[in-house]
């Protein structure tokens, strides 16, 4: 295995270290105007902002959580009001989600924050060619095939002495 075994390895440790930084990152509160929310919080009102009149129903496919939890992101941004809830006509149970005024200045800050931050990263790397940026975008991909498999098989809960196939995201 020798060299090629020992550049794996420092892959996979660039990637933890990578994986540390984002989740601090995702961890910590940040300032919008003078709002501060969690990555989670703008991530959601991006979504918002994005798709005017959007249900929680397809919030929560897009991003992979329960409406449970995507209803109860929903009333903490009404309550900061960053967000509104209209209710489908058609559907009582159905509500329509919209950015306040203040919520899409919010929107609108974050997103002029996150372009600065792509373009930022995208000069650091201009060194690397075309081909190299293929190289990574490939392996990444077949390691996330990797993990994929790593939470498929192991993502099991011990539940009151029962195992359990863990769905969470």
């Amino acid at each position: 295995m020798g060299n090629q075994y020992e550049q794996y390895k420092e892959l996979l440790q660039s990637f933890d270290k990578g994986y540390e930084l984002c989740y601090e990152y995702d961890s910590m509160p940040h300032q919008y105007g003078d709002e501060v929310l969690y990555q989670s919080e703008m991530h959601f009102l991006e979504v918002v902002g994005d798709t005017p009149s959007i249900t929680i129903t397809v919030i929560s496919q897009q991003l992979g959580k329960t409406k449970s939890a995507c209803s109860q992101m929903v009333r903490k941004l009404v309550k900061k009001e960053l967000l509104t809830q209209e209710r489908n006509e058609k559907n009582n149970r159905e509500y329509y989600l919209n950015l306040t005024e203040r919520g899409k200045e919010i929107y609108e800050v974050h997103k002029e924050f996150d372009e600065k931050c792509m373009q930022r990263t995208y000069k650091s790397l201009a060194d690397f060619s075309e081909e190299e940026l293929r190289s990574y975008i490939s392996v990444q991909k077949t390691l996330n095939q990797v993990f994929q498999k790593d939470v498929d098989e192991n993502g099991v809960l011990e539940v009151a002495g029962k195992r359990k196939k863990n769905k969470s995201k």
